[in-house]
């Protein structure tokens, strides 16, 4: 494994990887770029060739070329080893099979298995012709590395135990089941279509098998009572809830074009990439968890969810769109036509999905249009706004968009703005049994866009800026030139900290100062030469800091007025819990007119 890491290393350099994936300019001998872990407008991130390593003096990521990637892929350090290697065309060398861990073996039988269902669907005509009489054409059918389960008992089976493979790796790896009434086990997935999930770095980790019926046994009973989808058990490689199918073929298009596609199905899965929209991934027949947001959330804020065209997709994409307003995201929904899923859309009329795909609308308009369109009665209409659209709307974190919905369904249903307020205060949503957490992770969920919930990553992150500010501070004030005005960014340096604060900077002790000294100096000390830009690039780099600073000062206090939102609902003190509320809402409002997102 060392050799490995080290053949990667001197093969590729840390620019070329990380230019690969962000655009990155020439800093002196260094290279710097901004950082694609946190929002900024003037780099902070510095790449050096010379050290083979990279670190943002804003966020305070830094590491090696493995680090970049495991982050910026969302992937661990064996899946950044398997994308480096094959940039450096470095061939991994295996260790002894009896060597590896219990999760490398697991990984081998998968990937055993799933080219054991490759070959099986290539000899089995009936199975190849249903998928491409769905429309899927062979790259496809090749990319996904669709396969076939034989109807053997034992199939997959026997194949593995030749190649060596235990009765517990097999099992553990979900493939097998015990017999019940006689010793021994039997394959899993019989006479299915078989559809391999796959980790970020693209190894198979489990499978989704569709039950494919052959004419003789449609008109037989013997599959009668077999669920149309088998899903592979939980392991240790595998947990459903953290787990879209396609993620790792989605990913780096959700980033690049900034919203993700979520379906239902993977015959609908595979449809959206097969004409080109590769940033679609699919819940495969589960309800959408906290995992899966996080995963989506990573690349993108801004959702678009594509279910089937018929009441129960429509409660599902809402059950969805739930836990994606909790989370922050923006959600939007595609209007399908009863009776189809997007899979037979898209094989009907592709521009008719592109221009569903265009006109797809928030799920607060979605509802309430849908609304308008089956409720004639004025006064039963006004019922189900208040029941099924307001939730939405309180679960929105800008109070300014919440009113600017509350002005839509004002204008549609011609009530008063202030009547639809004051519904809202009531509204106390009510979540699905797989979005429903204790009071205390309720709460934790509602605060407002921080880069990680937790108060320690506040805190890194205060930290960070203020290490940055301070060095900024002494290396002006310390040199004959001062670039800047200090009278002027000692100022907004107090307003943001008070004075107190701010006299502890003064008084830093002389190594800490010569440190963060230092490390401002890296940063601006290289710059050709080019006076001009270092004066602008200064001033915009303090400017964006102090009002970082402001917003993650702010972060803190939301985070404060959370806990105390929490004492307060235990302790039942009703108008306490009002005022505390009325001030969590009053710095959300605060945040959203400083206009920066984190």
């Amino acid at each position: 494994m060392n050799n490995n890491i080290e053949q990667i290393k001197e093969k590729l350099n840390i620019v070329d990887v990380v230019s690969s994936y962000i655009k990155v300019e020439k800093a002196g001998s260094n290279f710097k770029a901004c950082c694609p872990f946190h929002n900024e407008k003037t780099p902070s991130f510095f790449i050096s060739p010379d050290r083979g390593t990279f670190k943002c003096f804003g966020c305070g990521e830094g590491g090696d070329i493995f680090t970049f990637v495991e982050k910026y892929e969302g992937v661990d350090f064996k899946g950044s080893l398997k994308l480096l290697a094959e940039k450096a065309g470095v061939v991994l060398v295996k260790e002894d099979p009896q060597k590896t861990n219990e999760k490398n073996r697991i990984y081998d039988v998968l990937e055993t298995s799933t080219s054991f269902f490759e070959a099986n669907l290539l000899n089995n005509k009936e199975a190849l012709d249903y998928l491409k009489n769905r429309g899927l054409e062979e790259k496809t059918i090749k990319q996904f590395r669709l396969g076939f389960a034989l109807g053997e008992w034992q199939g997959l089976y026997n194949f593995l135990k030749k190649r060596g493979y235990t009765d517990v790796e097999i099992e553990k790896a979900g493939l097998i089941k015990k017999r019940e009434k006689e010793s021994g086990f039997y394959d899993r997935f019989r006479d299915r279509i078989i559809f391999p999930l796959f980790d970020n770095s693209d190894s198979p980790i489990a499978f989704t098998g569709r039950l494919f019926e052959t004419e003789q046994d449609k008109n037989s009973n013997s599959s009668h009572e077999q669920a149309k989808y088998l899903n592979s058990p939980e392991t240790v490689l595998f947990s459903k809830s953290n787990i879209l199918y396609a993620y790792n073929f989605a990913k780096n298009t959700i980033r690049k074009l900034d919203f993700s596609i979520l379906v239902e199905g993977q015959m609908d899965l595979l449809m959206c990439h097969q004409i080109g929209y590769t940033n679609a991934v699919a819940s495969s027949g589960t309800s959408l968890t906290e995992g899966h947001i996080k995963l989506l959330k990573r690349f993108s804020d801004k959702l678009v969810i594509a279910f089937d065209g018929d009441e129960a997709g429509f409660n599902s994409a809402s059950k969805a769109s739930q836990l994606a307003l909790i989370n922050n995201i923006e959600v939007r929904l595609i209007k399908i036509s009863e009776g189809m899923d997007p899979a037979d859309l898209i094989l009907k009329d592709k521009e008719e999905w592109k221009k569903s795909l265009k006109e797809a609308k928030h799920i607060i308009e979605f509802t309430l249009e849908k609304l308008i369109d089956e409720i004639k009665d004025k006064r039963k209409l006004g019922q189900e706004v208040q029941k099924k659209v307001l939730p939405f709307v309180s679960l929105l974190q800008s109070e300014i968009e919440k009113d600017n919905f509350i002005e839509l369904i004002s204008n549609r249903l011609d009530i008063p703005k202030n009547a639809i307020w004051s519904e809202l205060d009531k509204i106390k949503v009510e979540l699905p049994d797989n979005l429903k957490h204790t009071s205390n992770e309720m709460i934790d969920e509602l605060i407002v866009k921080h880069e990680g919930n937790l108060t320690g990553k506040i805190v890194e992150r205060k930290n960070n800026i203020i290490r940055q500010l301070s060095g900024l501070y002494w290396w002006q004030k310390e040199t004959t030139t001062p670039i800047i005005k200090l009278k002027e960014f000692e100022d907004n340096f107090i307003k943001i900290v008070g004075e107190d604060f701010f006299q502890r900077i003064l008084n830093l002790k002389e190594k800490i100062k010569n440190e963060i000294i230092f490390e401002v100096e890296i940063f601006y000390q290289e710059l050709d030469g080019d006076s001009l830009e270092l004066d602008n690039d200064l001033k915009e780099k303090i400017k964006e800091l102090l009002l970082n600073l402001e917003i993650v000062l702010l972060d803190e206090k939301i985070k404060e007025t959370i806990l105390k939102i929490k004492e307060l609902e235990l302790s039942g003190d009703e108008k306490s819990l009002k005022e505390e509320m009325k001030k969590y809402s009053e710095y959300l409002k605060l945040k959203d007119k400083l206009g920066i997102d984190f």
